[in-house]
């Protein structure tokens, strides 16, 4: 592998190491282990099942545009027949399925089809789930416009904050969120093809076996309508997990399964002893405010000594050291969008750090100790196990960088 340095400033704080995610193969240095298989989208666009221990590198679906490296806590996917809606498992209110109808986003022909009936109803697909209160909850779906164009998701109430119905209406002919109810958010991802990711969460709030479901609309308002006896749209790959973000696909036939974490490490010891790191990744599909966002974490193998990058509850970038458990700086770069292009630089010294998001003005705290005594560089988590959940593309450690350095190392 050659590693070419273009637009860096050159001398004393030139690079120890780079790791560029975006070629499709691991770099020598790093280690990345997984207790399963995994999904991912590969350079045609197609969804595509990594074995286990794999590193995962995912592609744009609808670009092809390389993202790097995909660094997913674990996942359980509670929804059985995730791609057959004719199995009897699945609740088919006032629709049928004709199965196999269109071209799935893993390139067979098992995408099915919802269709109304003409009675005057919901038309819908749904499941019952044993919920936990305290937990958020997501569904996802890909799908695709027929004859109806738009879909909603619904959370039962009474488990889901006891205020009405929490549903997310979607526009499959556009490609755009139509509203959410207060408690639920909600995201759409085009991959290609006229198909579209949908996810929405929601924060459970009572114990309880209640339906989720999928349902058609006719305007991206109306729930109940007389259907035509023809009119529908497709589906495949239905996902329910207790997380807060945006999992990648988890197939199910029979049982529920799960995705197993990937763990990635820098084995490369002199980048323990490297002050500047220059991280350009892609934000989390962070869709319901929830859990810390890890990018990249040099430790001692607690969160007790460490540097850390990290996306917070907030949506904004932070770069932090703590010595002994307690923070000597806690930088914080910015709001950046979720599922969003960003390239930070920072730097760790006595007194002085700095970081730049996206070229931009530094960042600074000039009072703390700067954490030594690292041993361990994680890719995409930290110590007590806080996730990415998205892509990291390359990674550059340096000796140091100076305040004016630091603006063209994330631009």
């Amino acid at each position: 592998m050659v590693f070419r340095y273009l637009d860096r400033p050159r001398g004393g704080s030139s690079s120890s190491a780079f790791y560029d995610f975006s070629l499709g193969s691991l770099p020598a240095g790093v280690t990345l282990t997984r207790a399963s298989a995994g999904y991912r989208y590969n350079s045609a666009g197609l969804l595509v099942s990594e074995t286990t221990n794999v590193a995962r590198f995912q592609y744009d679906p609808a670009t092809l545009a390389p993202r790097g490296l995909l660094i997913e806590d674990a996942a359980t996917n509670i929804t059985t027949y995730s791609e057959q809606f004719d199995q009897a498992a699945w609740n088919k209110a006032a629709s049928t399925i004709t199965a196999n109808a269109a071209v799935a986003p893993d390139g067979t022909t098992t995408m099915d089809k919802i269709v109304e009936d003409s009675t005057l109803a919901a038309h819908s697909i749904s499941r019952n789930a044993t919920f936990t209160s305290g937990l958020t909850y997501t569904q996802q779906v890909f799908a695709k416009a027929g004859e109806r164009q738009y879909v909603l998701f619904s959370f039962t109430s009474n488990v889901f904050g006891g205020v009405g119905t929490q549903r997310a209406f979607f526009n499959l002919g556009a490609g755009t969120i139509v509203s959410t109810t207060s408690l639920v958010t909600a995201y759409i991802q085009s991959i290609g093809g006229g198909i579209y990711r949908l996810a929405a969460s929601c924060l459970c709030t009572n114990i309880n076996t209640q339906p989720y479901s999928l349902s058609l609309s006719t305007d991206g308002t109306t729930t109940t309508y007389t259907g035509d006896g023809t009119s529908g749209v497709y589906v495949w790959g239905y996902q329910l997990t207790a997380t807060d973000f945006a999992s990648s696909y988890i197939q199910t036939t029979t049982a529920a399964a799960t995705r197993a974490a990937d763990v990635a490490l820098i084995t490369n010891p002199a980048v323990l002893g490297d002050q500047c790191y220059i991280v350009k990744g892609r934000t989390p599909r962070k869709i319901s405010g929830g859990a810390i966002n890890i990018a990249l974490q040099v430790d001692d193998g607690s969160s007790s000594n460490r540097r850390t990058l990290r996306y917070g509850t907030d949506a904004r970038l932070h770069v932090i050291a703590s010595v002994a458990g307690v923070d000597q700086c806690d930088l914080d770069l910015g709001a950046v969008a979720a599922d969003t292009d960003f390239a930070v630089a920072m730097r760790f010294a006595d007194n002085n750090f700095a970081a730049s998001l996206n070229g931009g003005a530094i960042v600074t705290d000039l009072a703390g100790t700067n954490p030594l005594g690292l041993t361990t560089a994680r890719v995409g988590r930290s110590a007590t196990g806080s996730y990415w959940s998205s892509t990291i593309k390359t990674i550059e450690t340096r000796r140091t960088a100076s305040d004016a350095e630091l603006p063209l190392l994330s631009a």
